[in-house]
């Protein structure tokens, strides 16, 4: 007879730090093997959820899976065999014979064999919430978010002539077209800016605009404009009153160290956007650090004039920089307005072809998740999905939006609160791609680090290990990749991607020597351009 282990543990939160070519896949089956194999329950696959990134990823680990399980079944032996023989306390009878049971359970409830993409679960949750969530229960999913943004922005140019104030509104944005030097032809520039709508982070914001009208936008575009020339005036105010409070001390430019103050007070009472204010105000900045107003070999009467007015001039220069930053401000805010509420018009004209077509956008059901069923309680979302995990595998960590990593963090908090469930998270922060839509590379960066006040929702406590060796590349590659990229390290401004940078550049070589780095530069225009005219035919 063979010999059966079941162990009751204590649930694991692991973090791994996965670099190109680091074997991911590798570590995502091995855990995912063990799990299994450890467990006399053969369905217990049933239990436990792997999210990657694709389609193709999701069938490559499936593959995978189900590849090393007939393998064990037939008594063949890998490397994987090995390992797993190594971390755990199993033998290869009990393997074996778990491994032919497991594979027939699988293949016969193949629909319980989860492993899928993140989009994918979102839509099975939003299913089973569409009454809920006021759906129609039988609604289509549009993948392409793009082919419908450019149907609504066709819509919305359309009503051009026909409708008042769409009409005002496009004309407007034409002409701030115009004075950034782009073209009058906004059909192109309309569907750029629709993007806007697909990015998780920018999309709930668009929504608290729903509400608003044509008017609303021209409304407050008018009290900001009055508001701009009010700021615009108090600044002269605050140069006009300091050269006040100089010239009634009978002071002179030429009183003060290069007569830097005066000037600059003089340029203020003369506000205009030919003005650099921030770079010349960097400058007395200085001189007030370094209390530089007046040359060492001053009078000792001119000495003391500057000595009194100075906390008076000191104090209408800071609050001048203040009256600038609100300036900047409104002139951000004007200069978005009209951008603000061609979106808004555009996500309007989206959510009536959604309404009359009964589709959905896979691109929100996040967020409609976040908005109406975070504050469920999870044992009530497991019955209506149907299943209840007790481990979880998510790959590609680094370009897991912040909303879709929200919305799982209850499922998985109810979990790891029991005996016996993982958490395992993959990724590297290197290789974030999906900015675009909401993902967040800083998210994925803080969870896989070591330091006492890096991020943990969980009550329980986190193990970040880094794979630390490239399987795939030679040598001189892996060798050019690390002192690169720890070199260009130096240039980020941020100090976790410097540390990321460097940290995560140190791959370690494998028995592959050899290979080579060809690199290739090219031109710039200018550059072409001033060749080709030193050179006329």
């Amino acid at each position: 007879m063979h010999k059966t282990y079941e162990i009751q543990k204590v649930s694991s939160f692991q973090v791994y730090n996965a670099s190109a070519g680091s074997g991911k896949t590798f570590t995502l089956v091995k855990e995912y093997l063990k799990i299994l194999l450890s467990s006399n329950d053969i369905f217990l696959f049933q239990k436990i959820l792997a999210i990657t990134f694709t389609n193709k990823a999701a069938g490559e680990m499936k593959e995978r899976i189900l590849s090393n399980l007939q393998t064990f079944a037939h008594k063949e032996e890998n490397d994987l065999i090995f390992i797993i023989l190594n971390e755990t306390n199993l033998d290869k009878e009990t393997i074996q014979i778990r491994s032919k049971k497991i594979v027939e359970a699988i293949l016969q409830n193949y629909a319980g064999f989860s492993i899928t993409t993140i989009d994918s679960f979102t839509h099975k949750i939003i299913k089973n919430f569409a009454f809920d969530l006021g759906l129609s229960l039988n609604f289509d999913v549009e993948m392409d978010a793009i082919s419908l943004l450019n149907e609504a922005v066709d819509v919305l140019i359309s009503k051009i002539g026909s409708e008042v104030n769409i009409t005002k509104l496009l004309i407007n944005f034409s002409l701030d077209k115009i004075d950034d030097d782009k073209s009058w032809d906004i059909s192109r520039e309309l569907n750029d800016i629709a993007k806007i709508l697909l990015n998780e982070s920018d999309a709930k914001h668009i929504s608290l605009l729903a509400s608003k009208e044509f008017n609303d936008f021209n409304d407050l575009k008018n009290k900001l404009s009055k508001y701009k020339i009010e700021l615009l005036q108090e600044i002269k105010n605050k140069g006009k009153k300091a050269l006040e409070v100089i010239e009634n001390v009978d002071l002179q430019v030429k009183d003060f160290y290069k007569g830097t103050f005066p000037k600059f007070l003089k340029d203020l009472s003369e506000f205009n956007y030919s003005f650099d204010f921030k770079k010349r105000s960097e400058t007395i900045d200085k001189a007030v650090k370094n209390h530089t107003f007046y040359t060492k070999t001053a009078k000792p009467e001119i000495k003391n004039s500057i000595e009194n007015i100075l906390p008076e001039l000191v104090s209408l220069f800071e609050s001048s920089k203040e009256v600038y930053g609100q300036l900047i401000l409104c002139e951000l805010t004007l200069k978005s307005l009209i951008p603000l509420a061609v979106v808004n018009n555009i996500n309007t004209e989206l959510n009536d072809i959604k309404e009359r077509n009964n589709i959905r956008l896979n691109a929100e059901f996040n967020q409609l998740i976040a908005n109406h069923i975070k504050n469920q309680p999870s044992p009530f979302i497991y019955e209506r999905i149907g299943q209840r995990f007790m481990h979880y595998f998510i790959d590609e960590m680094q370009d897991t939006s912040a909303l879709q990593w929200k919305n799982l963090i209850p499922l998985i908090d109810n979990a790891l609160a029991q005996e016996n469930s993982n958490l395992m998270l993959v990724g590297d922060g290197k290789q974030a791609i999906y900015r675009w839509r909401g993902g967040k590379a800083e998210q994925f960066i803080n969870l896989g680090s070591n330091d006492e006040n890096s991020e943990n929702p969980f009550q329980i406590a986190k193990n970040s290990k880094t794979l630390a060796t490239n399987f795939r590349s030679f040598s001189e590659i892996i060798n050019f990749n690390n002192n690169f990229f720890q070199h260009a390290s130096k240039f980020l401004q941020k100090k976790s991607y410097q540390k990321l940078f460097m940290e995560g550049n140190q791959q370690l070589e494998n028995s592959r020597k050899g290979g080579s780095v060809s690199i290739s530069f090219l031109e710039k225009q200018k550059d072409k351009e001033a060749e080709t005219n030193k050179y006329p035919k």
